[in-house]
């Protein structure tokens, strides 16, 4: 992968590792000491990060929609922004509900051994709504 289509790579997986439950995957796209805060929270290692995850097992499921990344390297240093929509889908008194967020990550991207992974990835919540949906039938 190159350089410059690391940081789409990486925001993708990141989206996949987290809709489909696979938490361990996050080990191959951060560096150990990773952090992240955002708004209630903080992770201060890869470690402490992935346990947290285990919070979206309260969903039935989530959907990321991973929209613009931008951003600039500077030697071995990515510094950019990644735009998403999270939609977390859950039951709540017999009707089904979805929580989007949109979200500006704040990236920092670190080339180590010719590889690329995230040093830090700062959560922005911009807008956050709630609403009633239509169940997906099944057929």
């Amino acid at each position: 992968m190159s350089l410059e289509a690391s940081p789409a790579a990486l925001a993708a997986g990141y989206a996949r590792a987290v809709d489909d439950r696979e938490f361990s995957a996050m080990e191959a796209l951060m560096w150990p000491e990773f952090t992240q805060q955002g708004p209630g929270f903080a992770s201060e290692s890869r470690a402490v990060f992935i346990g947290n995850l285990e919070f979206l097992r309260s969903f039935e499921s989530t959907f990321h929609l991973v929209g613009q990344v931008a951003g600039q390297w500077q030697g071995d240093r990515y510094r950019g922004e990644t735009y998403c929509v999270a939609s977390h889908f859950y039951q709540r008194e017999g009707r089904s509900l979805c929580m989007d967020m949109g979200i500006r990550y704040q990236d920092v991207i670190e080339v180590r051994g010719g590889e690329a992974r995230y040093l830090s990835r700062d959560l922005n919540v911009v807008w956050q709504d709630e609403r009633e949906i239509t169940a997906p039938t099944l057929g």
